[in-house]
């Protein structure tokens, strides 16, 4: 320990630090523009052990030597980490009612089944209060939520049981299982994150701590190892980090994937390769159209990158839509996309995809983001004047507000002036703007993390921040008398 009292890893962690807010000057990364690379001073002894005695817990070692010798919330993996009093702050909700329990015993675990993931989160399994009272325990009891990755997806970190001290990812909206990060210890999670911006690595596609943790000749090493199809594919999942792959890679895993003799293995290393422009992948087209692996074929369509494929394929493509989901779907979508110069794609072709049961809410979001760069929006405009009418997630009308952009219609507006009067000053609202609706960037407000705020943020762009600066729209929206106002004056009363 050094003369500040400051242990080495501390130190060593700052530097990374330095090396990290460096390489992205530019705030480029997802979340970056919120917490800037930058760390609160560290909390006192005090602080913490007041914190412990309220919450009724001990928090685990690691993070607790974090808040102690490094910052007390800030940058961090997302939009970074909470310190001490939003540690307190994220146990409740907007009105004040708590929604953890820390003190319990976890019930969460790695892994999970889909089908036990349903069934703890039915909502007959948690009768009673929003807590479960009455019923089996709340999914997140045990858990205390460290930092926000936008909407609602939180970063948590186990307090109990043989998983304490380990970073979990969870959706308060119990869309899907926990995901435990392969790190067992918050300390190695926060140094990976490090590593992994010096390096250039990108989180787009997967988010960071999903993969495998390695470069590229480590993550073939590794694949050179394994014998399971299910671990082969989690490695060649791992390299979607990688913004280029190396030459050796790309002669390995060609030579690879024509000896692979698992065909859900060969599918990911074409599609894998493809990602790359590794020569020859469209070549495999045909085979796994014949074969009926549509997904991987369309995947292969979207990342191939050369006008050719594109060219050839798309109105297989829209063909072939109705009978895709999840991530051939999506990945259907921007293909589509980027064909939108061409005169037959226009939006009012996929009515019958916006109209489709069992869509999920990234594949809804999915097409919403096609829609906005496609012609002819007001082919759909009927859909989107009844799904704004109903659509109670703001999560998602986020996508849907902004996939209707420059559509000039009266019934729209006055659904967007409706919609603006529900979400306008909801509490997460005020809560991400204040301090930051001066900081623009893009036309829309940067570091807001919560649903409500970013709504709003994409209302207010349909009026042209009603002929205001951003400054002036936002006093306008937030002061009741100026908005009732505004609307007798344009007609929305």
């Amino acid at each position: 320990m050094g003369k500040t009292g400051q242990p080495s890893w501390a130190k060593r962690i700052l530097k990374l630090l330095e090396q990290a807010k460096a390489k992205d000057p530019d705030f480029e990364r997802f979340g970056a523009y919120s917490h800037q690379y930058r760390l609160a001073a560290p909390a006192s002894e005090e602080q913490i052990l007041k914190f412990e005695e309220q919450q009724g817990i001990r928090l685990p070692e690691e993070f607790r030597d974090f808040l102690l010798h490094v910052g007390n919330g800030g940058a961090g993996p997302y939009y970074g980490l909470y310190g001490i009093r939003d540690l307190g702050d994220g146990l409740h909700d907007s009105h004040g009612a708590r929604i953890y329990r820390v003190q319990e015993e976890p019930v969460i675990y790695p892994k999970m089944s889909d089908e036990e993931w349903n069934r703890m989160t039915a909502p007959e399994s948690r009768q009673g209060d929003s807590m479960g009272k009455g019923g089996e325990a709340h999914p997140y009891v045990g858990v205390l939520p460290i930092g926000s990755q936008g909407c609602t997806l939180m970063t948590g970190l186990m307090l109990a049981g043989p998983y304490r001290g380990q970073v979990v990812y969870c959706d308060e909206d119990y869309c899907g299982p926990p995901f435990f990060v392969r790190e067992k210890g918050f300390l190695s999670w926060y140094e990976r994150w490090l590593r992994e911006v010096i390096a250039g690595y990108s989180d787009e596609e997967t988010g960071f701590g999903m993969n495998i943790d390695g470069n590229p000749t480590q993550l073939m090493e590794l694949y050179e190892q394994a014998q399971d199809p299910a671990e082969k594919i989690e490695i060649i999942d791992s390299y979607y980090k990688f913004e280029t792959l190396p030459g050796k890679q790309k002669t390995y895993f060609k030579q690879a994937c024509a000896r692979e003799s698992d065909m859900e293995v060969r599918m990911k290393l074409i599609k894998m390769m493809a990602r790359f422009h590794v020569p020859g992948m469209a070549k495999e087209l045909e085979t796994l159209w014949e074969y009926g692996a549509y997904a991987e074929a369309v995947s292969i369509i979207t990342y191939e990158g050369t006008w050719e494929v594109k060219e050839a394929w798309y109105e297989k493509v829209f063909e072939i839509l109705p009978k895709l989901h999840g991530e051939g779907f999506r990945d259907a979508c921007h293909t589509i996309s980027a064909m939108k110069e061409y005169p037959n794609v226009h939006a009012g072709r996929l009515k019958e995809a916006l109209g489709r049961d069992g869509l999920d809410r990234n594949d809804r979001i999915a097409l919403f983001h096609c829609i906005k760069d496609l012609k002819g929006k007001e082919e759909v405009l009927d859909y989107f004047l009844e799904y704004l009418s109903t659509e109670e997630d703001p999560g998602i009308l986020i996508y849907a507000v902004w996939c209707t952009e420059g559509v000039e219609d009266r019934q729209l507006q006055e659904l967007f002036v409706k919609l603006m009067d529900k979400y306008r000053t909801h509490e997460n609202t005020r809560f991400d703007y204040k301090g930051s609706q001066m900081v623009l960037k893009g036309g829309a407000c940067m570091g807001a993390s919560r649903p409500e705020g970013q709504l709003t943020s994409n209302l207010m762009r349909q009026f042209d921040y009603f002929g205001l600066d951003y400054r002036g729209a936002w006093k306008l929206l937030m002061d009741d008398g100026r908005w009732r106002e505004w609307k007798g004056q344009n007609g929305f009363l």
